[in-house]
């Protein structure tokens, strides 16, 4: 049991009150001992647009910004460059073991500006509130150094009204099992692998128990101590069925995305990263992915994010797979059997009408049959004529 505390407190979110008076070119967090009650001093989030809970978590970094999915917000146009002002963004803000600290009002959202909806590369926004009026004070640190983690735990959080759910947490270890679907599922994960994180898992979701959803944040462990490090950004679904189907759930690392952040807010992020002297800090506030290039979407693979709670089985466009050879004639134009049907077709209209001409020229129409001629010289359209024989003997 004390192990399960254990967890619960390190995956919910380090927190301290006071952010490391050390350089701002250093800023690290010293190792300490967790224990059970530490969970009191983790701290997470969730957004809600107008009113209704998300999926989507925030990745706090002190009691008035943090990090968000940019896929999480609503846009006036496809390309994700003007966010929609209507909606109304709130934070809900967990004090950890259930404690709530509110809801407060957003006052900004930053999406990166190197954000592609398409294929959700930089799929990061800086998220600014009120934090209250400065009631709740903390600062969470991000993971900055990848090669510190020897786990991860994976999160999600939820609330019932406004009460929240105790953190569903899930430890996990990379495999290369996991890291090769990943790869044939998404080309953004395939050509950005250090940016990101990918595997099958998922929990029920809080709002619908027979529908799976993704886990909302990550977490580094290193040691003894522990730091958010990716939020959820997308699915790749083979088929249709998000809801438990042959689905891989992807995260944005967002350590690279510091810098921008900094740029941002005009203040300095807190970071966690071990005492080593192979630390690296990406400083460049313009840091990109590498974005995909045309088609950036797999064959028979259907990709979506954002608010998950939101997104219907129904309402998942089919992802048809590669047409195999053979196919391809049936979506691209006629198949060859129709093709010959359709040449025999006009072979026998051509006899019919040279055995016509050869008869006309000979003098011997008058030979045909009475169904021939009624058949041939419009009887059917007139009421006065002669209909064919009951008993036709010959044609």
């Amino acid at each position: 049991m004390k192990f399960v505390h254990t967890v619960l407190a390190l995956a919910a979110g380090l927190s301290v009150a006071i952010a490391s008076g050390e350089s701002p070119s250093v800023r690290r967090l010293f190792r300490r001992n967790t224990t059970p009650s530490d969970v009191n001093g983790f701290k997470g989030a969730i957004l809600l647009k107008n009113g209704q809970q998300t999926s989507c978590e925030v990745a706090l970094m002190r009691n008035t910004y943090g990090f968000v999915a940019a896929s999480c917000l609503d846009y006036l146009d496809k390309d994700a460059k003007s966010v929609n002002q209507s909606t109304i963004y709130e934070v809900a803000i967990s004090g950890g073991n259930q404690v709530s600290y509110g809801t407060v009002m957003v006052s900004r959202v930053t999406p990166n500006p190197r954000y592609d909806p398409k294929t959700f590369a930089n799929n990061l926004a800086v998220v600014e509130f009120t934090g209250n009026g400065g009631r709740y004070e903390f600062v969470n640190y991000i993971a900055s150094w990848r090669p510190d983690w020897s786990s991860m735990y994976y999160v999600r959080r939820s609330m019932v009204s406004t009460m929240w759910n105790m953190p569903v947490v899930a430890p996990y270890t990379e495999s290369s099992e996991d890291l090769a679907g990943c790869a044939r599922a998404n080309r953004l994960f395939l050509q950005n692998q250090k940016d990101m994180m990918c595997n099958k898992m998922s929990t029920p979701s809080p709002l619908n128990s027979t529908c799976s959803v993704p886990y909302g944040s990550v977490y580094g462990v290193n040691g003894v101590n522990i730091a958010i490090a990716a939020l959820y950004s997308h699915s790749a679904i083979y088929g249709d069925n998000i809801c438990g189907g042959n689905v891989y759930n992807y995260y944005t690392v967002m350590e690279n995305y510091v810098h921008w952040a900094m740029s941002v807010l005009k203040t300095r992020v807190p970071v966690y990263h071990s005492r080593v002297a192979e630390y690296t800090e990406n400083m460049n506030p313009e840091y990109t992915m590498t974005i995909p290039g045309q088609p950036s979407d797999i064959d028979g693979v259907k990709v979506v994010g954002g608010d998950i709670y939101r997104i219907k089985t129904e309402e998942v466009p089919k992802a048809e797979p590669e047409a195999k050879e053979g196919e391809k004639e049936k979506k691209g134009g006629l198949s060859i059997p129709a093709i010959v049907a359709i040449v025999l077709g006009a072979l026998l209209v051509l006899g019919l009408a040279l055995y016509l001409y050869r008869k006309k020229q000979k003098g011997k129409l008058g030979e045909l049959s009475r169904v021939r001629k009624w058949w041939m010289f419009g009887g059917m359209g007139n009421r006065n004529s002669q209909g064919p024989p009951a008993y036709p003997t010959h044609y």
